[in-house]
């Protein structure tokens, strides 16, 4: 009797085993999976019929079981019977093995070494990166040459601050070759005040303008609001920029007229200057 039962439960683990993919405690189908039915004798999921849970259910030895989709017998990658068990740009030759179709490719030696790769997304020889046959071929920012059959880069523009001048920024986002700080490509690039020298490629005063005191004249300096030369205090390029009762001396101050005064000193001795007339008294 011991044996007896020791032998129905390893039926029992036996039948387990074979029956595929179980879970106990379903009542009906939608305790199961999509590829499953519910057994309600023994109230286990069993695998329908069509489908499979291990390879050994399928029968031809060119299939195997899909168990991360469908569950279904699919064709080993690569092998195939007919044209339909290969992906669309692939035939079934007579080794039964999926090849590349007239006009396709699955690696780049199927394609000039000089310029071409196959392409993964297309399964076509065309231009390898960099390289190309049209301008269709490059980015945006690029051309062809079609003797070379390599893209190069239009003026202006760039992948990497090398691509521009020394005193250039990659813009990477436009791919524009944009002037660092300090620097200029014309005059769009300084204030209204300056323009930029093409020699030196920053902005320079305008005439009449200054950017700096040593761009002026020694008795003035330069405005950091207008930018322009202004005397300093007491100094003057003209009479107009003195008081009424001065003059622009030759040494560019202003001084009193004759009979004016700034201060005492101008007056004669026992006379004051009276600086809301600015006359000895």
């Amino acid at each position: 009797m011991r044996l007896l039962i020791l032998g129905l439960i390893a039926a029992s683990l036996l039948l387990a085993g074979c029956s595929g993919s179980k879970t106990t405690g379903c009542k009906d189908n939608s305790g199961c999976k999509s590829w499953q039915y519910c057994n309600t004798t023994g109230g286990t999921c069993a695998t329908l019929a069509g489908y499979c849970d291990s390879d050994l259910q399928c029968t031809d030895n060119m299939t195997r079981c899909d168990l991360e989709r469908t569950h279904l017998c699919i064709y080993k990658e690569g092998q195939c019977r007919t044209n339909a068990n290969c992906q669309g740009w692939q035939v079934c030759d007579s080794a039964q093995a999926c090849r590349p179709a007239p006009g396709f490719c699955d690696s780049d030696s199927q394609c000039d070494p000089v310029f071409e790769f196959c392409n993964p997304s297309t399964h076509k020889c065309g231009p390898a990166p960099g390289y190309c046959v049209a301008d269709t071929d490059c980015d945006s920012w690029k051309k062809c040459d079609i003797v070379s059959k390599r893209c190069y880069m239009l003026e202006g523009r760039c992948d990497l601050d090398g691509d521009c001048q020394t005193w250039q920024t990659c813009e990477i986002k436009t791919h524009v070759c944009k002037p660092k700080v300090g620097f200029c490509i014309n005059d769009d690039n300084c204030p209204a005040w300056s323009k930029c020298d093409l020699v030196t490629q920053k902005c320079i005063a305008r005439q009449g303008y200054c950017l700096a005191d040593n761009e002026c004249n020694e008795w003035e300096y330069c405005g950091t609001t207008t930018h322009q030369c202004t005397p300093s205090k007491d100094r003057c390029g003209s009479d107009s920029q003195c008081g009424k009762w001065q003059i622009c001396d030759s040494n560019h101050y202003c001084s009193a007229k004759a009979g004016s005064c700034d201060d005492n000193a101008d007056c004669v001795q026992g006379e004051v200057c009276n600086q809301a007339t600015h006359a000895c008294q």
